[in-house]
């Protein structure tokens, strides 16, 4: 949680001449002067006052751990459990796009000992020195993860992050309400369709906005090309009448509130609701394929409570643990040890356990570099429409 940061209330001397008091500097009560006073006696109060400030209490700091982290991302109990098992107390702050996380750390006052950024991030965060490289010896539990998410192209080796949720990206949608004669929902073209004016949420997150537009035209969502990025945004700007939201935090309630008939979003919040939907709501990646994504747990370079983040870390991996988490927030874990403890709906469920020939017609978001540049000037452009 943001700390609130406690002024120092500053105390004016009192100056004197001799015989008069002197105001002493943080003591919070007025002493003789020096020369009025025995030596012996000043240490004593002095020592008297350390200790009521200490309110007598020598023993060591609450240990704590401040967590940024997704929204929906850690169940309560998970965090109670932690809290109880380490006696290390937890702060949790949400954010509901990469970008937060970036602003947050870059901009070096944040209060952080962990931070959950998606794969591409963490292809800014290291090169930036945003990250603490992880002594693998202390994260015991490491060896619960599934290869195949570790050592990936953002982070060789796993020098800086670990994985811990992954999923994809695609649409949700009611379908008592986007039916026939209105074409299936099976291709992002449904989330441009005139036809759903007004009833149409696309996430509030550039890379994920371009992306469906990207694909849709055919192209990656790591296009760099200035021209095809351009023919993206017009497509965008031609849409944004039909949008009634941008909404990376809320997307699967306002669908299943029946606020909109069709959502852009992620697929465990929304394969969730249409568990809860008793057969209204639907979920697909489109034929065009999505977004593959990867969230990492990772230290701040200005962690404060680094042997708590290490402890954190470790905790998550533990497989009870990590079968937990994904049984309350219906996302994909990559921990290859918990796998037997989740839950069978949801480990058969395609929707958050895709097939391999769907996750082959997916991506992983890459970092842009210097294009990022162009893409953030053309998002400003559409939200601006």
């Amino acid at each position: 949680m943001k700390k609130g940061q406690q002024g120092q209330q500053g105390h004016q001397g009192l100056q004197g001449r001799q015989g008069h008091q002197r105001y002493r500097r943080g003591w919070g009560f007025f002493v003789p002067a020096v020369s009025e006073v025995p030596v012996v006696l000043i240490v004593l109060l002095a020592a008297a006052v350390l200790v009521t400030a200490c309110g007598g209490n020598t023993g060591p700091a609450p240990k704590v751990v401040n967590i940024y982290i997704w929204t929906n991302y850690l169940p309560q109990e998970v965090v109670n459990e932690f809290e109880r098992r380490t006696g290390i107390h937890a702060n949790v702050d949400t954010y509901d796009s990469n970008e937060a996380v970036l602003a947050k750390l870059q901009s070096g006052v944040a209060d952080y000992d962990v931070a959950v950024p998606s794969d591409y991030m963490l292809k800014i965060l290291i090169p930036q020195g945003l990250v603490r490289p992880l002594d693998h010896g202390r994260l015991p539990h490491l060896k619960n993860l599934d290869p195949r998410f570790l050592n990936q192209q953002y982070d060789p080796g796993n020098g800086h992050s670990v994985p811990y949720l992954w999923g994809t990206t695609g649409i949700g949608y009611d379908k008592t309400k986007v039916q026939a004669p209105v074409a299936p929902v099976d291709s992002w073209a449904a989330l441009f369709d005139p036809r759903h004016a007004g009833r149409i949420l696309m996430l509030d997150d550039q890379r994920e906005v371009f992306g469906a537009a990207l694909r849709l035209m055919g192209r990656s969502i790591n296009e760099k090309d200035p021209a095809i990025l351009r023919r993206a945004a017009e497509m965008l700007k031609k849409q944004k009448p039909l949008v009634r939201t941008f909404n990376s935090s809320d997307f699967a309630n306002l669908l299943a509130a029946g606020d909109v008939d069709l959502s852009q979003g992620y697929n465990g919040e929304l394969a969730e609701a249409v568990a809860r939907s008793a057969g209204r709501l639907a979920y697909v990646i489109p034929k065009e394929g999505g977004t593959l994504w990867i969230d990492n747990l990772a230290i701040p370079k200005g962690a404060r409570n680094v042997d708590a983040a290490y402890a954190f870390l470790d905790f998550v991996m533990q497989p009870e643990i990590a079968a937990k988490i994904v049984n309350h927030v219906h996302y994909a874990c990559a921990n290859q040890a918990a796998l037997p403890l989740i839950d069978g709906k949801i480990k058969n469920d395609p929707s958050i356990y895709p097939p391999q020939e769907v996750l082959n017609r997916c991506e992983l978001i890459e970092d842009l570099g210097e294009t990022t540049q162009l893409v953030d000037r053309l998002w400003t452009e559409v939200k601006a429409q």
